[in-house]
């Protein structure tokens, strides 16, 4: 339900600013498009589980293939963050300044290719898309001192898998005739299938300096509620 919520609070953002922008009398005459967003993850079936919610950023490009940019080939990737665990560690009385800060974070980069369907020439285009790409699964950890420098960093635990998306959204017009504005509100379900990944909790330290981990495998399939910018060129 909460997925929905968050799709009809964007749309109706998206619904006011085409008003504003078809009594301007905006047209899109470009037909390839640059895309940069913020994403929300939800997860759903067993991902969810294990994973809450996650969020992070999107970069896509679209290439229309015909004069009126109505098909086109979807170029896109991002990153997905969806855990975070912050620990101080102290390393004795002899090292100045002894205290440092674990950071380990769960995240997923994605990347996909895939047709695209655009419809309409007015300041408000409806858009359809389907993906075939690979989702990365890893968790990382870094040691950093008291001013944010690095110290060391690692990988702890990776995992890549076949991914099939499919979404849609609405571009929006909000400025540009030449190299038009747009407001791009969306949404993608996407299909990871079975996945080995880390989650908060899954690395247990223990007081003699060992740690253990314990992967997770499950359907890591999600959807994801995108608003940003598309730059006509």
């Amino acid at each position: 339900m909460r997925r929905f919520m968050w799709l009809g609070v964007m749309t109706m953002a998206a619904v006011a600013v085409a008003d504003d922008a078809a009594a301007q009398g905006l047209m899109p005459v470009r037909r390839n498009v640059l895309g940069f967003s913020a994403a929300l993850m939800q997860p759903t079936g067993e991902f969810e589980q294990f994973v809450r919610m996650g969020g992070g950023l999107n970069l896509n490009f679209v290439a229309g293939l015909d004069r009126a940019g109505m098909l086109g080939l979807r170029v896109e990737g991002g990153v997905l963050w969806y855990g975070h665990e912050h620990y101080d560690v102290w390393l004795g009385p002899r090292v100045p300044y002894g205290y440092f800060g674990v950071n380990t974070d769960n995240f997923i980069g994605t990347i996909g290719v895939g047709p695209q369907l655009t419809l309409g020439t007015g300041p408000v285009r409806p858009y359809g898309f389907g993906l075939v790409g690979v989702s990365y699964f890893a968790t990382t950890s870094s040691v950093e001192d008291g001013w944010g420098d690095t110290y060391d960093s690692q990988l702890n635990y990776d995992d890549a898998t076949l991914s099939l998306g499919a979404g849609g959204g609405l571009l929006v017009q909000i400025g540009g005739r030449g190299h038009p504005l747009y407001l791009d509100v969306g949404a993608q379900w996407t299909h990871n299938g079975q996945t080995t990944y880390l989650r908060e909790g899954s690395i247990v330290d223990y007081p003699d300096g060992s740690s253990v981990i314990f992967p997770i495998r499950s359907d890591a399939d999600h959807w994801t509620f995108r608003l940003g910018l598309g730059f006509g060129i």
